[in-house]
């Protein structure tokens, strides 16, 4: 038997009892790990259609054969929003990310493609082979799946992997001062899975340029691999909501209350200026607790603690270095004054919000 056959034999089985694994073994306990099923459901059928098109050749005439030929272009639309709906769920409630309108949204094109696929097999065999709305009608089909493969498809994939990643970092940011094990654990595979994923995508368009055409068994390989990686770790059930902090205990209204306490604080009394300012102790003084303080920060203003605190340090700094009653103080006293415990802290975190140094700024600003 050919090598290809047999590789495309254990990509679509193992790819499709990977799926039946890991959602027998944890689908009723995570939204997230029924996704990832169905996202390698969906990879294995691609593979089992790639696999008898190339077993019964991509002429054969049976009505299975075509039919199969016809939804495989169907799956590939479907591949790229379940992998973004897979990584949207590892962080998020099912409620948050899945309803009627987000499914219309993810999953149209690929419902449009079977609509037009359908209407095409049946027309096909309906009407008489030569005729002119048989040419018409076989005219469209070939170049709806063709656009969908080389274009719709590569287009859903750069825009998903980008927002994909997006995402990740967003969630970083919000959990980069927790200690939580689950959270770490559920980040890492976040990120390896956009990144294998991203480098699938990549070979698969690279290995159909001419030149790597027979190569392609490479890249095959690599997918087999990919997919024991998915089912190997996809396994575990790595879904984490922080229900203490996005659930019920902190509301909307919540949230703006403590905002609205916070910029009040830290405008008035200027804690910033004091170079050991923490999270606990801003928490503290505004009469909340680490977690929620954190969460507002990062929800609120897209900044981790650190940066929120040099931003307020930074506008007092500009203020500082744009009078002419400082002249007498230098760089390393303005940083000293604002809250900064070094100058070259000072220096960077100046250049990092402004694209200019504290001395430039100086020179150009100077009342």
């Amino acid at each position: 038997m050919d090598s290809k056959i047999i590789i495309l034999i254990l990509l679509s089985v193992g790819a499709i009892l990977g799926s039946v694994y890991i959602y027998f073994k944890r689908g009723n306990e995570s939204f997230s790990v029924t996704i990832l099923a169905l996202f390698l459901l969906t990879l294995g059928l691609i593979f089992l259609e790639t696999l008898v098109l190339n077993y019964f050749g991509p002429s054969n005439s049976h009505p299975l054969i075509v039919l199969f030929s016809y939804m495989f272009f169907v799956l590939c639309l479907v591949l790229p929003p379940t992998f973004y709906l897979y990584v949207l769920s590892l962080f998020k409630k099912k409620e948050e990310i899945f309803n009627i309108n987000k499914a219309q949204l993810l999953y149209g094109p690929a419902v449009l493609l079977f609509s037009v696929n359908v209407f095409s097999f049946v027309a096909l065999y309906n009407i008489e082979p030569g005729s002119s709305n048989y040419m018409m009608i076989e005219t469209i089909f070939r170049y709806c799946n063709f656009i969908s493969l080389f274009f719709v498809f590569l287009l859903q994939n750069i825009y998903y992997i980008f927002n994909s990643t997006k995402f990740y970092r967003q969630e970083r940011v919000i959990l980069k001062e927790s200690q939580s094990k689950a959270s770490n654990m559920t980040l890492r595979w976040m990120g390896i899975f956009i990144l294998l994923y991203s480098i699938l995508i990549v070979l698969l368009y690279l290995f159909q340029l001419k030149p790597l055409l027979p190569g392609k068994v490479a890249f095959r390989l690599f997918t087999l691999m990919y997919i024991g990686a998915i089912v190997y770790y996809g396994s575990n059930n790595y879904q984490f909501i922080i229900e203490n902090i996005k659930g019920k205990t902190l509301d909307d209204q919540k949230i703006l209350q403590i905002k609205s306490e916070l910029v009040e604080f830290m405008e008035s009394e200027k804690p910033y200026l004091d170079n050991n300012i923490s999270l606990s102790v801003l928490a503290q003084d505004i009469g909340t607790n680490n977690k929620y303080l954190s969460y507002l920060i990062n929800k609120e203003f897209g900044l981790n603690f650190s940066s929120f605190i040099n931003n307020y340090r930074i506008e007092e700094a500009k203020k500082l270095l744009a009078d002419p009653k400082n002249n007498i103080y230098t760089i390393e006293s303005i940083a000293e004054k604002t809250g900064f415990k070094s100058k070259s802290a000072f220096n960077s975190a100046f250049k990092k919000n402004t694209k200019l140094t504290p001395s430039k700024y100086k020179l150009e600003h100077i009342l």
